[in-house]
Parts: structure tokens; C-alpha cells; sequence
């Protein structure tokens, strides 16, 4: 008898479900993925296909509409968000194949004077001005390594400037719907809730600008306190870094002030699309630009190897574009489960009675939450959370959540390298130098960081949550 009883309750305790299979494949997808022994692109399509598999062994997936299982899945990938990373990288690299980061580098270094908090101020808030325009993470992959090669030209510690471009890259993104991923997922889903008037582009410089402003110069300020013994020191070879003349750099002027216009152009179609309620989506603005600047370009040689386009095409960060699609499609697995349902029910249980302390709530949970994982999965997860929220209470207003959201997962970010895209390519090419930047630097100015702004955005939404970030 107790043989029996001993079996059955071993049975009981193996016995595993679908959804929690689900959970567990998406668990171990992460593991790997942060711990960057394989490389995270080939973790998360490795995964999907894994959650491919189990999904047609034990049917555990809702499918949509009648649809197969293959076409769901799909389903799950935000387009629209790939779409307008993937327009804003063709830009920038055609900007960079002119030389027009180059140049401004040199000249920031230039207007420095061999000054090296002159020198953070400045790269930082260049790369924090193209962020508005171009996602943070191209702005990175762009600036980053001409950083790297100005320290090593004065012959000073290149993580200071490297830090500073990317915190300050990932706070000013807060204030631009294109700046930073997560903010791209959130105007793609608002957009179908009927409020992408509130979030589109002139809407996030509108509601986050000044916060994004405050939190900003707090942040340059913390820097400043916190490298205080490192501005002290003296450059080495500032004589020949002055005398450089930037516009050596500059490989074709012609086709950089061509790209350059298309790209303001296609900006302000960002700001018109709302004031002229033009019925194009922002995803395919960004496309259409960066397909008019391949058509300007004009280029002379048509080689299929070695020529202009294959070298725009090696540009692209082509295994980022893969690593988000493979990452929705792991994030869109355990929402089909309904582990996003129940996390949207534990948070609207607990914090619900009050909508100001459950928008501060999402502020923080999505800040701690984005300094463990990437921000952009987790956004890609919370936003369901949102949605069911305000679903299963037709009172709470989801824009409020949806600007805590941006909040938090933009500020939370800064906290660790693995808080954001642009943070994983600023240590990655770092690597490159003499000095890598190591996790206890940055958890040393990034968790701060993070603190400071957090309250900051804290403050913001209690003072204005239904003057300000009221859909109504």
C-alpha cells in the first residue's frame, strides 16, 4: 500500500503541463541567453524552433482564426517594429559608408579642446541627439567605435565616454518614438487601441520630453560627480588630434548631405503623419525613406560583391533584426499560454484599488524587470500584460500604463550591461580596447542612474496621470 502511494505521489510531483513546458522552454531560452555562452540570435531561433516543435506534439498553442500553427507564430513577431529598425539602419549605414559619424567625432573632440569632460559632454549628447532620430542601438554600433579610437589616440580611459554615450543615449530614447525599441512596440500596439494620435511621434516628445530633459541632465550630472578624478586627467597627442581637419574624413559629401535631407524629410513625415492623419504606418515612412536615400545614392558600381549595396547590407545589424523576431516569438508563446493573463491578474490585484499607484507600480517593476532582462523583450511581454489589465477593468485607462511602460523600461535599462540593446553592443565593443567595461562599472553608475531617474518618473506621474498621460 504505501509502495503504491509512494509511486503515485512521485508520478503526481513528475508530472509536468503543457504551459508550464512552455514556461520552462522559455526559462532556459534566457538562461542562455544571458549567460552569452552560445550567441543569443541562434538562442532564441533555436528556441522558437523548439517551441515550434512542442507546439505541434501537444497542440498546447491557441490558434488564431482556424490559422496553422506556423502562421500564428508569425503572428506573434512585431513587423512593425523590425520594419522601422531596419529603415533607421539603412540610414545610418549609408551615413557612416560617407563618413558623417567620423566627422563629427572628430570635430566634438576638436570643439573639446583635449578637455575629456568636454569630450563625454559632447559625444554624449550627440549620440543622445541622433537617438531621437535613429534607435539607440544603431547610434551605438555608430559612435561607439570612433570613441574607442579617439581615447586611444589621447591615450585615455575609453570607458568613461563609452558609459556615458550609452546610458545617456538609452534616457534621452525615452523622449522618441523611434529612439528606443521598446517605445516602437508600444506605439504599434497603442495604434491599435485606437490612440496613435497620443503615441506617435510629436505625442512622446510631448508627454516624455520634459521628463526625458530633467532625468537627462540629473544623469550627466551624476557622471560628473562619479568621474570627477578621471576628468583630471591629461590627454596624451591632443596637439595632432586638434590639428585634424574633419572633413578628411568625409568620403562623399555629395551623397552625405543627400542622405541627410531624406533623413530629416522622412522625420518630419514622423510628425506629419499625426498632424495630416496621413494612412501610412511609421514602419513603412522609415522604409520608404531609407529606399528614396538607396535611389539617391546613385551608385557607380553595380558589383553584387564589393559594391554599394553589399557594403550598405554588411552594415546592417542583420543578427539584431533576427534576435527580436526569435524573441517575440518566444515572449508571444507564454502569453498564448496565459502566463501574461496571470501576471496582469496579480498586478491588478495587488495595485488596482489606486490607477496612480498602479502606473508607479508599472514604472518599477518594468525598471527592475528591464535591469535583469533586455528591455526589449520585456516589453514585448508586459504590453499584453497592460492590455489584459485595462480589459478586465474598462475604467483603468491603459495610456497612463502604457507612458509607465516607456518609463520604466527605457530608465530601467541603464542599470546593467544587459539592460538594453545599446548597453550589450557598448560592452561588446569596448572589448576592443585596452580597458573592457565590466559589470561592477557600470552597476556602479548605471543602478544610480536608474534610482534617480525612476524617481523622477515616479514624480512625473503622479503630479500629471490624468492631465498628461490621460488618453482622454
Amino acid at each position: 500500500m504505501r509502495k503504491h502511494i509512494f509511486r503515485r505521489n512521485v508520478a503526481g510531483r513528475a508530472m509536468i503541463t503543457g504551459p508550464q513546458t512552455v514556461l520552462l522552454i522559455f526559462i532556459l531560452s534566457f538562461v542562455f541567453i544571458l549567460s552569452e555562452s552560445i550567441h543569443r540570435t541562434i538562442v532564441a531561433w533555436f528556441g522558437s524552433v523548439v517551441m515550434l516543435t512542442y507546439g505541434h506534439s501537444s497542440g498546447v498553442f491557441n490558434l488564431e482564426h482556424g490559422h496553422s500553427l506556423e502562421h500564428t507564430m508569425l503572428g506573434w513577431i512585431e513587423f512593425e517594429v523590425i520594419g522601422l529598425l531596419l529603415g533607421m539602419m539603412i540610414f545610418a549605414a549609408i551615413l557612416e559608408l560617407c563618413g558623417f559619424f567620423e566627422y563629427v567625432a572628430i570635430k566634438a573632440s576638436k570643439m573639446s579642446g583635449g578637455d575629456p569632460w568636454k569630450l563625454i559632454v559632447l559625444l554624449g549628447t550627440f549620440t543622445t541627439l541622433i537617438s531621437l532620430v535613429i534607435d539607440n542601438v544603431t547610434a551605438i554600433i555608430i559612435i561607439a567605435p570612433v570613441t574607442l579610437k579617439i581615447c586611444n589616440r589621447m591615450e585615455i580611459n575609453p570607458v568613461p565616454p563609452l558609459l556615458a554615450e550609452a546610458i545617456l543615449s538609452d534616457t534621452g530614447g525615452v523622449a522618441s518614438m523611434v529612439g528606443d525599441p521598446p517605445n516602437v512596440m508600444i506605439a504599434a500596439e497603442a495604434s491599435t487601441l485606437g490612440l496613435e494620435s497620443t503615441f506617435g511621434f510629436n505625442g512622446f516628445l510631448l508627454k516624455l520630453g520634459i521628463l526625458t530633459l530633467i532625468s537627462w541632465i540629473a544623469t550627466l550630472s551624476y557622471l560628473r560627480w562619479y568621474y570627477r578624478d578621471w576628468t583630471k586627467s591629461k590627454p596624451a597627442n591632443i596637439e595632432y588630434l586638434l590639428e585634424e581637419d574633419e572633413w578628411d574624413a568625409v568620403e562623399d559629401k555629395k551623397l552625405m548631405f543627400t542622405t541627410l535631407i531624406i533623413l530629416l524629410l522622412t522625420v518630419v513625415m514622423f510628425s506629419a503623419k499625426e498632424f495630416a492623419g496621413l494612412a501610412i504606418e511609421i514602419h513603412a515612412i522609415a522604409l520608404s525613406g531609407a529606399g528614396l536615400a538607396l535611389v539617391a545614392a546613385r551608385p557607380e558600381d553595380h558589383e553584387l560583391r564589393g559594391g554599394f549595396m553589399h557594403r550598405v547590407t554588411e552594415k546592417i545589424e542583420w543578427a539584431a533584426l533576427l534576435f527580436f523576431a526569435g524573441l517575440f516569438i518566444l515572449v508571444g508563446a507564454v502569453g498564448n499560454v496565459g502566463y501574461l493573463s496571470m501576471l496582469a491578474n496579480w498586478i491588478f490585484v495587488n495595485f488596482g484599488a489606486d490607477q496612480v499607484m498602479l502606473a508607479v507600480a508599472v514604472v518599477w517593476v518594468s525598471a527592475i524587470a528591464s535591469a535583469i532582462v533586455d528591455n526589449i523583450p520585456f516589453t514585448a511581454a508586459m504590453i499584453p500584460v497592460i492590455i489584459s489589465i485595462s480589459e478586465a477593468n474598462p475604467e483603468v485607462d491603459p495610456a497612463p500604463l502604457l507612458w509607465a511602460l516607456a518609463m520604466g523600461a527605457g530608465f530601467g535599462g541603464n542599470a546593467t550591461p544587459i539592460g538594453s540593446s545599446a548597453n550589450v553592443m557598448t560592452v561588446a565593443i569596448s572589448e576592443r580596447g585596452p580597458r573592457p567595461i565590466t559589470t561592477a562599472e557600470w552597476l556602479k553608475v548605471g543602478f544610480p542612474v536608474m534610482i534617480i531617474t525612476c524617481v523622477a518618473a515616479t514624480v512625473f506621474i503622479i503630479l500629471f496621470h490624468g492631465i498628461l498621460y490621460s488618453s482622454y
